[in-house]
């Protein structure tokens, strides 16, 4: 279900982010919505909610929306602004609402749950706070409170060292509510459910991790972090576990490669160099054949090192080499009269 962000009717459900986590299958779930289709939804399918997706533990820690520039306040001003522009004409609060209401949308369609709820929420509010005695002041106090772990944590994540111990210190008492939905039905899972702050959601989670002693990790195939259950686990996804072996591959096979170029250079090396020692040793030495044979030593020597460099750079495969050194072994042996 897609939320209106032009609508100027104020709705009569309060909207709610629900988390449950899954230890066993590192997973989380995410659920936004009013408050009665969300527990439906979750108990049994039915509700109609604006967003319910399951992703690998840590995820939202991971993505949540970052705001150093503080663009979510500003439009929250602009909104603030629009409330005194109802006299004389009504048409001016929409129209400077609108631009919020665009940016607010772009949010909502960047698919992160929290800009999604964040989106959902600064509307709601924006609609429910104009009947209210102050509204402009309580709809700024309330959007605050809202956007702050986007500024406070946007060059922390994945939320861990000072960020994580710091989180206490701005924790304000009305921002620390939460809900907590305990397993019924189908629900195997308690929901932690916040509807002012997400701040409280942020700790429980942290607290989660650390009760199980889960770690951020940074993959070592695509450097993206990750939640790991302990600091052994190198890699991220399945993707990445593809990637390494296929490199691992690569690597062994370049190895062996490798290892068989020299074998093989080195054998003919060595026939052509015990077949010259024979000459030398020989007891009546043989002058004009080891000029001959040492001559065209000297020759292989230098196009072996040349062609075995070709090979190296893929300009010749293995096997010409090998048979080309095995006719060099027959050339030796012609010289030498065998």
């Amino acid at each position: 279900m897609d939320y209106d962000f032009t609508k100027r009717e104020r709705g009569f459900g309060k909207i709610v982010f629900a988390l449950t986590l899954d230890r066993k299958k590192m997973t989380e779930r995410i659920v936004i919505g009013e408050t009665n289709e969300t527990r439906r939804h979750l108990e049994n399918g039915t509700g109609e909610i604006y967003y319910d997706c399951t992703r690998p533990l840590g995820q939202l820690l991971l993505n949540f929306e970052a705001d150093k520039e503080r663009q979510w306040n500003v439009n929250a001003m602009q909104l603030y602004e629009s409330y005194s522009k109802v006299f004389p004409f009504e048409s001016e609060r929409w129209k400077m609402s609108a631009t919020v209401s665009a940016f607010l949308h772009g949010k909502y369609k960047s698919g992160e749950p929290s800009a999604m709820f964040a989106a959902i929420r600064t509307w709601e509010e924006y609609l429910n706070c104009f009947n209210l005695n102050h509204g402009a002041d309580i709809l700024i106090q309330r959007l605050s409170a809202l956007y702050r772990p986007f500024f406070l944590y946007a060059d922390n994540r994945p939320w861990q060292g000072e960020a994580t111990a710091a989180l206490s210190k701005v924790l304000r008492d009305e921002e620390a509510a939460v809900e907590l939905w305990y397993p019924v039905l189908k629900r195997s899972f308690e929901c932690v459910v916040i509807s002012v702050s997400f701040l409280p959601l942020i700790a429980y989670y942290l607290h989660r991790i650390e009760e199980w002693n889960f770690v951020f990790s940074e993959c070592k195939v695509c450097g993206k972090y990750f939640l790991a259950r302990s600091k052994h686990y190198e890699l991220c996804s399945d993707e990445c576990r593809k990637v390494q072996a296929v490199e691992a591959k690569r690597e062994f096979d370049e190895r062996a490669k490798g290892d068989k170029l020299e074998q093989y250079h080195e054998t003919a090396y060595y026939y052509w160099y015990n077949r010259l020692r024979k000459l030398k040793r020989a007891k009546n030495p043989d002058a004009d054949k080891i000029f001959v044979v040492s001559g065209a030593f000297k020759i292989f020597r230098k196009e072996a090192v040349k062609r075995k460099d070709m090979v190296k750079r893929g300009e010749m495969k293995i096997t010409d080499f090998s048979v080309w050194l095995f006719k060099q072994q027959n050339e030796v042996d012609k010289l030498m009269g065998n």
